[in-house]
């Protein structure tokens, strides 16, 4: 029999060296019986961000996508190659929407062949139209990006797909035309040692504006002469006839830093950066610092939370924005961490603290769903297992509703509906 599903609530496990599709009813979870699957287990999977199309390594076939769209019952699925895809593949990234895949492979020292492709449906349609449209998946471009670390963001699309940012490895910031990377630059921003980039989710506009945050690494002379800070910019990008124009209107030193997770809210005017310092000495394994830091767009507000007054420590567990209000929880401090609310006022430029909702217990996950009232800290694999949920009302009415303890779990995310 064929058990239909809607996308949104369908999942993938890997169960006794296969993969399988599950689908959830709403009160119960199924296995789907959606030819070809089961499939053996793949080396790496990964779902479109529209849920209709996943990408997998197949230990004997390499690198494929199977194909469930454009309708929103999963009933069967097309298994489409990716020629000339490397074998080596171990990590996949999408677009925005899901219009083109990246898929991203090691680069053996010395190497000088492309180890990241993008590859787009045939007559997919324009940026934006998704990853259930289209014919065969067609290479459409390849870069080389030497020393490439796994789930590294090198290439980023904005939210309508119109504009792709490249990360080189010498860290300089290409733009690129997000309808076709093969085209061309279309500018280079003038920064360099750059480790991290992250687009803001401003929403479409008359005219092009897009909002760009960087990180830019510390340099150091020796392992630990450093000659400048590490830093976070925030760009403006604009076009007009004479071109593409970039404008930098805020920066903020960080006081360590060699990678940084970098997190707008979801208005796109206020960005969290996450910056970590890597392992000083890696035989004895000597961690260096973080720092978290908040700024406004325009550099109005800048704030150090490990500092007293907010966290008040440097060992930060996990933190995350609600992705429908300004307000965001922090975990931090030596397990077990407290997890803390704040809120962030863009009319006033100010952050504040709200409340513990948690602590007393090792945590270190924080999945707020799509719309941002349900919230989950998870404390997974050697912290127990513990998944502690909230109802987020807004403002300080974060109201505790349940706890599980999942000993075996090593992964949570919430649904996309």
């Amino acid at each position: 029999d064929k058990m239909a599903a809607p996308l949104s609530m369908a999942f993938f496990a890997h169960d006794k060296g296969r993969i399988k599709l599950h689908g959830f009813d709403g009160s119960a979870v199924s296995e789907l019986r959606v030819p070809p699957f089961q499939l053996p287990s793949p080396k790496v999977a990964s779902w479109s961000p529209d849920g209709l199309v996943m990408a997998l390594v197949d230990p004997a076939q390499g690198t494929m996508v199977a194909t469930f769209g454009p309708t929103q019952e999963l009933t069967a699925a097309k298994l489409l190659q990716l020629p000339g895809a490397p074998k080596t593949v171990d990590s996949f990234a999408w677009s925005s929407l899901g219009s083109v895949l990246v898929t991203l492979s090691p680069c053996p020292a010395g190497s000088q062949e492309p180890n990241i492709h993008v590859w787009r449906r045939e007559n997919g349609g324009m940026p934006g139209s998704g990853s259930g449209t289209g014919g065969n998946y067609k290479l459409e471009a390849d870069f080389l990006h030497q020393k490439l670390e796994k789930d590294k963001k090198v290439l980023q699309w904005t939210r309508d797909e119109n504009l792709c940012a490249r990360l080189t490895s010498d860290g300089k910031v290409q733009l690129l035309d997000g309808a076709d990377l093969s085209g061309g630059l279309l500018s280079e921003l003038q920064v360099s040692n750059v480790a991290s980039l992250e687009f803001a989710p401003l929403k479409s506009a008359s005219g092009f504006h897009e909002r760009l945050a960087l990180f830019i690494v510390d340099q150091q002379n020796g392992v630990a002469k450093k000659t400048s800070l590490a830093e976070v910019l925030i760009m403006e990008l604009t076009a007009s006839n004479e071109g593409f124009e970039s404008h930098l209107v805020s920066r903020m030193p960080v006081a360590c830093g060699r990678s940084a997770d970098l997190l707008w809210n979801f208005a796109g005017n206020c960005l969290l950066a996450h910056a970590k310092q890597v392992v000083v000495d890696p035989k004895r394994g000597s961690p260096g610092g973080s720092r978290l830091v908040l700024m406004s767009k325009g550099g109005e507000a800048k704030k150090d939370l490990t500092a007293k007054e907010y966290a008040g420590s440097d060992a930060i567990q996990a933190v995350s924005w609600n992705p429908a209000r300004d307000e965001f929880v922090l975990i931090a401090g030596n397990q077990p961490a407290k997890a803390v609310l704040y809120t962030w006022d863009n009319s006033a430029k100010k952050v504040s603290v709200v409340k513990v909702i948690l602590q007393g217990v090792p945590r270190d996950g924080i999945f707020f769903n799509r719309a941002g009232h349900l919230l989950a800290l998870t404390g997974l694999g050697r912290l127990g297992g513990g998944v502690d949920f909230f109802r987020c009302n807004g403002g300080d009415s974060y109201v505790y509703t349940a706890r599980i303890i999942a000993e075996s779990a090593v992964f949570a995310e919430w649904a996309p509906d």
